[in-house]
């Protein structure tokens, strides 16, 4: 097995098993999706189908996952429509616009999670590690799909490169969620709690 395999493979590993981690918490869903994904890559070094195909339809569940959906009217029909989009969308468009969609639903998902921090900073008077650890997650995501969509030479060591960074993320996610994850004060103390 070659390196940068054996880094897809055990990063799949990780991610698959986040979600148990992650049960109970307003992230869960997230990761959760997250966990399907890799459970997908993983089928799908048998039945050859490209990542983004797969990528843009996670991409579409991870926005939905962070909204309350309760507050999304008829949700119910909503995720179907999703899944269609996912489906539909990737045999009509080339990879090299799926990947701009990649690089914007990523975007989204940056900018939903620094939305979270602030209202959860100002809440609390406290700072999550785990916002931030998640937010340097979605910017190595983003520069993953930039270096793919500018072709650059580099770009497929700089992918790999990344996913062995998001197997450091997703250890730190298999022992901390957003409930236990190290806080700091906003007051100038030090760490306040893990709790």
């Amino acid at each position: 097995m070659s390196i940068p395999l054996l880094i897809g493979f055990i990063g799949n590993l990780i991610w698959l098993v986040i979600p148990f981690r992650q049960v109970r918490t307003s992230f869960f869903f997230f990761f959760l999706i997250y966990g399907i994904s890799s459970a997908i890559m993983l089928i799908d070094s048998f039945i050859l189908i490209h990542p983004a195909y797969i990528y843009l339809g996670q991409g579409f569940f991870l926005i939905v996952s962070l909204y309350d959906l309760g507050k999304i009217p008829n949700y119910k029909f909503f995720f179907p429509g999703v899944l269609l989009t996912s489906i539909i969308l990737p045999l009509v468009i080339s990879v090299g616009i799926i990947t701009i969609i990649l690089i914007l639903q990523h975007v989204i998902i940056f900018f939903i999670i620094l939305k979270r921090i602030i209202v959860y900073s100002n809440e609390n008077d406290k700072l999550n590690l785990f916002h931030f650890v998640l937010l340097m997650f979605e910017i190595s995501a983003i520069m993953r799909f930039v270096v793919v969509a500018g072709n650059i030479k580099t770009g497929i060591i700089f992918f790999y490169l990344t996913a062995a960074f998001s197997i450091l993320i997703g250890v730190f996610f298999l022992y901390y969620n957003v409930e236990n994850s190290p806080k700091f004060s906003m007051a100038g103390k030090d760490i306040v709690d893990t709790d």
